[in-house]
């Protein structure tokens, strides 16, 4: 017995003594690749992070033989950084592979003086049919991931240029223009290398995630990709001779997709499609241990894989006897990767009891449907029960004595006194701390109203459109806004402060946010279509000023964002033609089923 104790406890200290060596070697030793998820064809990078402390040893490549090609050699890169004295020096070796067969496969681990790095899993999968077109140099292709959807699930739609030649700066790739759809591009290009027909191509791949709002046909149009080929060399440049530059012009395939309405047997108040929906709750106390007025805090996190926060729903507490609740502001956040986007929302309820006793909070049962089972799922919290303990001085089960006067001692009557009055220096202190509080509220008000301005500017202008271009390995996750049309009001202050920044680019976003707002209609996407509904004459020159400055041979310095706002504020106040007062303002339904 004694034995068998002594090993125990000899293999319980070991596996600690490798748990504590796996969690250093992040920091020191640690290997990744820029995708998980490939097929037969691709080539993905591997990256081998190594700490200068552990010396000048090199990585043993041998165990990646078994199941993956090397392509190519090894590159090293060494980096040296110093932030405010946190002196960080490593070297970085990058090796790309080519899995050598279908299934899941692993990238073992790699040993450096006792540091360990952790094997990593790749899924291979079979190569897709992929066609050139007659073009084996450069060619385009673009693809989704369902072919029927739900309306208002979503769909990744991705767009991959395969390119054996070089082109010139200056690429452009359009992006999707759907019609009753919310789009929004999924973090920064990926580039890679992938074999087609025994040639091989570099990859750029840039992925979408598109919410159609309506059910129904749903045509996602084609896309195009514009480049040069042949730059200008030598004495070419200064005779201005481009016989040998050739313009490329690519056109993708439309795709049909089938957009189903909300099924009828759905029970909920909130139409939830997701490929997952989690509920998680945490309490800022212990419920066992709570005296009458104290103050609780119920956290409520929902977490939708593949729906935007914006359609998450809140959930609502009814008082109970003895028990209020107080809810705060809910925290909405849209995460994304190459996957697709990830909804948040938290929200906290401030729970306080006015009486000793026991009190049970019911279940919260959330209805939401999965789209990878196409069934009806439900997410539950359980039923929660609070003990509330009496203050001393009351009786379990009777009401807290809240803001009671005292009385004086001698009052035999019972009457209640006022208090004592100030001296004339308490006087002044509040009445120079009620001053410097009153101001530093109104500061605190103008810099708050500003910021909301400033983001919703943000959120509505968004990202800049960037050309095509060749980044940094990796995808890290981004913020999705995703939003309709909003406001009108909201909409046109978004306008004023992309005027007042002079960016031709945000000032076009925001305008047409603004027509899209104060008509209702969120496939109004050109300046033209805008100015041909406004019937407004002067708002239709502004915006053929806009145009020019932006696409045409005008100077766009010359461009007037004050005259542009003052024709848009004027049509505004007057009202768009065709909107009646009493729907202006109406938001559009988030579900339309057609």
């Amino acid at each position: 017995m004694v034995k068998v104790m002594y090993k125990i406890t000899s293999l319980l200290i070991l596996m600690m003594v490798l748990a504590q060596g796996a969690s250093a070697q992040s920091d020191s030793l640690s290997a990744f690749v820029d995708r998980t998820d490939i097929s037969i064809n691709d080539v993905i990078t591997l990256t081998i992070r190594i700490d200068a402390g552990l010396g000048n040893a090199r990585p043993s490549l041998a165990g990646l033989n078994r199941e993956f090609e090397q392509v190519g050699g090894v590159s090293t890169r060494s980096t040296y950084t110093n932030n405010n004295g946190n002196i960080q020096s490593w070297t970085e070796y990058s090796i790309m592979l080519r899995p050598l067969m279908t299934g899941v496969l692993t990238i073992p681990s790699f040993r450096i003086n006792g540091e360990v790095s952790v094997p990593i899993r790749i899924n291979v999968g079979d190569a897709p049919a992929i066609s050139s077109n007659g073009n084996e140099e450069i060619f385009l292709q673009a693809s989704v991931n369902k072919d029927q959807v739900y309306v208002q699930e979503q769909l990744l739609y991705t767009i991959k240029i395969y390119y054996s030649i070089s082109f010139d700066q200056g690429a452009q790739l359009t992006s999707p223009q759907v019609a009753d759809a919310v789009v929004q591009q999924l973090g920064n290009d990926d580039n890679y290398q992938e074999v087609v027909n025994g040639i091989g191509y570099n990859v750029t791949e840039r992925r979408f995630v598109i919410f159609p709002q309506s059910s129904g046909d749903f045509t996602i149009p084609p896309v195009y990709f514009q480049a040069s080929v042949g730059r200008r060399s030598g004495i070419n440049r200064f005779f201005n001779n481009r016989t040998q530059v050739r313009e490329i012009n690519l056109t993708s395939e439309a795709h049909q997709i089938d957009v189903l309405p909300r099924p009828s047997n759905f029970p909920g108040q909130t139409w939830l499609p997701a490929s997952d929906l989690v509920l998680e709750e945490s309490w800022s106390g212990d419920l066992d241990n709570i005296s009458v007025g104290d103050a609780v805090t119920r956290n409520i996190v929902m977490t939708a894989t593949g729906l935007s926060s914006s359609l998450l729903p809140g959930i609502s507490f009814e008082d109970l006897p003895g028990l209020r609740f107080y809810p705060d502001q809910p925290v909405r956040e849209d995460t994304a990767d190459r996957n697709g986007v990830v909804g948040k929302r938290s929200e906290g309820t401030a729970i306080v009891a006015s009486q000793a006793g026991t009190f049970t909070l019911p279940e919260v049962r959330l209805p939401w449907w999965n789209t990878e089972t196409n069934s009806l799922e439900t997410a539950i919290l359980p039923a929660r029960t609070i003990n509330v303990m009496a203050v001393s001085g009351t009786l379990p089960g009777s009401p807290a004595d809240f803001g009671t006067f005292p009385l004086q001692g001698n009052n035999p009557g019972g009457a209640l006194q006022s208090p004592a009055p100030q001296t004339s220096g308490l006087y002044l202190f509040w009445i120079s701390a009620t001053v410097f509080f009153a101001a530093a509220w109104l500061v605190s008000t103008v810099l708050w109203i500003r910021s909301r301005r400033q983001l919703m500017y943000a959120e509505t202008t968004g990202p800049h459109p960037l050309p095509l271009r060749v980044p940094k390995a990796g995808n890290p996750a981004v913020s999705v806004p995703v939003s309709g049309p909003g406001s009108p009001d909201a909409a046109l202050r978004v306008l004023k402060t992309a005027c007042e920044n002079r960016n031709l680019a945000d000032i076009r976003k925001a305008v047409l946010k603004w027509g899209q707002a104060s008509f209702g209609d969120s496939s109004l996407l050109t300046l033209e279509e805008l100015a041909r509904r406004s019937k407004d004459e002067k708002v239709t020159a502004v915006l053929k000023q806009l145009d020019a400055a932006l696409y045409g041979s005008a100077d766009a310095d010359h461009f007037s964002g004050k005259s542009l706002y003052e024709a848009i504020a004027a049509l505004h106040k007057k009202g768009v033609p065709g909107e009646s007062d009493n729907n202006r303002y109406g938001l559009p339904p988030l579900y339309r089923n057609a």
